[in-house]
């Protein structure tokens, strides 16, 4: 018989793994958003004016990201508003906003 306090605390941890695992997933989709956004901007850069390539900007948005978390990982039921945080979090470190737009900013912060 386990005492209650071990109990607790095997369920706590389990639960901050839990987490930290959805949160590497969610982190990863960002990712993967932000790179195939980057992709696609790469694509259509040939074609463009040479005068407008510093103008053009391609979106990444947070269903790119929630896409990404179910395609890859089989995520179903993600917040917008955890998938919007990650997403903001990786476009500021990856410097997104050279390049890219996004609607992160339009979720509760």
């Amino acid at each position: 018989m386990t005492p209650g306090f071990l109990r607790r605390r095997r369920d706590r941890r389990a639960t901050e793994r839990a987490t930290a695992h959805l949160d590497a997933q969610l982190r990863e989709s960002a990712d993967i958003a932000i790179s195939a956004a980057r992709r696609r901007l790469t694509r259509r850069m040939p074609t463009l004016p040479l005068h407008l390539e510093h103008q053009d900007r391609e979106a990444v948005d947070v269903q790119d990201v929630l896409d990404a978390a179910r395609e890859h990982f089989g995520l179903t039921d993600v917040e917008p508003e955890r998938a919007a945080a990650w997403l903001r979090a990786r476009y500021e470190l990856r410097t997104g906003s050279m390049d890219l737009i996004t609607d992160a900013y339009e979720y509760g912060a």
